[in-house]
């Protein structure tokens, strides 16, 4: 298992439900009441949740933006993947020190190139500086990920996939409790054509 930390607090339902909101959700489902506003608000954070995140079906990538921090093991050559995506900025690589501190690593010594997941590699003609015993943490890569800050940024086909969970959960409310929520054979299929092309398996497949 990957040692990633989120840094950035927990994204809050409200954080959530403006990517895909209460208001448009009911038009989406035809509801003319707001006496269910709660349920679809509980509805949208759990859609939320099923595609964003480490474990999320898209495959650990951050709808809103997120920051986190990557540890790694010691390794003389070594390269750092990036384990959310998309990328927004690496903010810092630091190197283990002997009292559990770190100290970063300078910004010339390395480089982010592209990928299904963003690389970090060290320049030609640098090396990673940490020279002590092996160690599960002897470096932490700092990074924000995600498609931006407003549901704008978000593609609008993984929005509706959103809407497309929610309704399905809406109509098919004795088949789910609210938690451990799951999608059906025929909705997966629905959400391989709205966002399959976003989605990476655990073998980057």
């Amino acid at each position: 298992m990957d040692d990633i930390v989120r840094v950035s607090p927990p994204l809050s339902m409200d954080e959530k439900t403006a990517v895909v909101g209460v208001a448009e959700t009911r038009r989406h489902l035809r509801i003319s009441s707001t006496d269910e506003d709660r349920l679809l608000a509980e509805d949208i954070e759990a859609a939320y949740d099923f595609l964003s995140g480490r474990d999320g079906w898209l495959g650990r990538m951050c709808l809103l933006e997120e920051e986190w921090i990557a540890y790694f093991p010691s390794a003389p050559n070594k390269t750092f993947e990036i384990p959310m995506r998309p990328l927004v900025e690496l903010t810092g690589i630091g190197w283990l020190q002997p009292d559990g501190s770190y100290v970063d690593v300078e910004g010339a010594n390395y480089y982010v190139t592209g990928g299904p997941f963003s690389l970090v590699q060290r320049a030609p003609t640098s090396w990673w500086p940490y020279s002590g015993m092996p160690q599960q943490r002897a470096y932490q890569v700092r990074f924000r990920a995600g498609w931006g800050l407003s549901k704008e940024s978000i593609p609008s086909t993984i929005r509706k996939a959103i809407r497309m969970l929610v309704g399905h959960w809406y109509n098919q409310r004795e088949t789910t409790g609210s938690e451990g929520r799951t999608a059906g054979r025929e909705v997966e299929y629905g959400l391989k054509k709205l966002c399959g092309r976003y989605r990476i398996g655990p073998d980057h497949s």
